[in-house]
């Protein structure tokens, strides 16, 4: 009796030919893409504003000592323009937003005879109980005098976090920081992790974190941080994507995601913080990056923001520990030269067959 031509034994090494062809290219594409991607350049802030009690854009929200960022209880700022004084509207600075990869310092001095605070940078001084306060990020920390980082963002997918550890807020002559972590890496009482959310294509974002003011007036009292605008890559001056240092000219945000209500805060649950305490740069997986970025408008080349609309695309393509991000066409094509493969085997088996009958 004649051997049969398709048996077990001969299909197994094609099958297995196939697999080491096009196993290696789907494995390495699923590991490059879970590879997160830092953030460098400027967070835009679309200004706050409030409807139907429920603030939406940036803004800031009080809570009292013991209490919780979804029910309170709230501190109630009576210069907010909102109908709920437990929410302060904020309104983007000279520069546009929050800067990542570099410092927003306060001016010096910090504030002015009636103890308004002075930094203007990444939101316009708003009035608080009757004085203004204002928001900066500063390599030593002005009330712990510690060193802090640079502030950094970091998107995995459509997921950020991040550490704004040198965020603080200075007024009537006092500071207080309002990072997370705080200085030296610690998180006490309702101080929760930065997350937020993150849409590639268009730039639209919303950061979340609480910071629970350690002295002061306002010991034990925490604030809930509201961000949301478009984030805009840094450039160099001659206009190319950079993912180092930070230009000093960031163009204002477009249309942005409305905030959660004050029901949907990320920032009270645990589960939804990812570990985001330990997103900083320097425990983030080494990664080059590069960014093509589209903008239509005019740009600005004084260092002051552009406050017209700015339309932006942007590709992002990493590499990092994980691999080289391989594209789908490749993957394709590995595994039409897999099944070519496969055919060729099969024919000249059949061929075989044929002459020994």
């Amino acid at each position: 009796m004649k051997e049969r031509w398709l048996t077990p034994r001969r299909i197994a090494p094609c099958l297995l030919a196939a697999a080491t062809l096009v196993g290696p290219a789907l494995l390495v594409t699923g590991t490059a893409s879970a590879a997160p991607t830092p953030l460098v350049g400027t967070f835009t802030v679309t200004a706050g504003s409030c409807s139907g009690g429920t603030a939406s854009g940036t803004y800031l929200r009080m809570v009292l000592s013991g209490g919780s960022n979804a029910s309170g209880p709230y501190f109630s700022n009576s210069d907010s323009s909102c109908s709920d004084n437990s929410y302060t509207p904020l309104a983007p600075g000279s520069s546009g937003g929050l800067v990542t990869g570099s410092y927003q310092a306060q001016p010096s001095p910090a504030f002015d005879g009636s103890g308004n605070a002075l930094a203007h940078e990444i939101t316009a001084p708003v009035a608080f109980e009757g004085v203004k306060f204002a928001t900066a990020t500063n390599p030593t920390d002005p009330q712990t005098q510690l060193a802090a980082p640079a502030p950094s963002i970091v998107a995995n997918g459509t997921a950020l976090s991040g550490n704004l550890g040198s965020f603080g807020v200075s007024w009537n002559n006092q500071e207080f920081n309002q990072g997370s972590p705080k200085p030296g890496g610690g998180a006490p009482g309702n101080t929760t992790p930065v997350v937020g959310t993150y849409n590639p294509a268009t730039g639209t974002y919303t950061l979340q974190w609480s910071s629970q003011v350690v002295g002061g007036p306002f010991n034990g009292f925490s604030a809930f941080w509201n961000l949301t605008g478009r984030f805009i890559p840094a450039a160099t001056s001659s206009g190319a994507p950079s993912t180092g240092q930070t230009g000093s000219g960031a163009s204002s945000a477009g249309p942005s995601a409305a905030a959660p209500g004050a029901g949907s805060h990320v920032g009270s649950s645990a589960a939804a913080s990812g570990g985001a305490n330990s997103a900083s740069t320097t425990s983030a997986p080494s990664a080059t990056t590069t960014t093509t970025t589209t903008a239509a408008g005019n740009g600005s080349t004084s260092g002051q923001p552009n406050h017209r609309a700015v339309a932006l695309s942007s590709r992002t393509v990493t590499t990092g520990q994980g691999g080289w991000h391989s594209p789908i066409w490749l993957v394709v094509l590995v595994a039409l030269l897999a099944l070519l493969g496969l055919t060729g085997v099969l024919w000249s088996e059949r061929s075989l067959r044929r002459q020994h009958q």
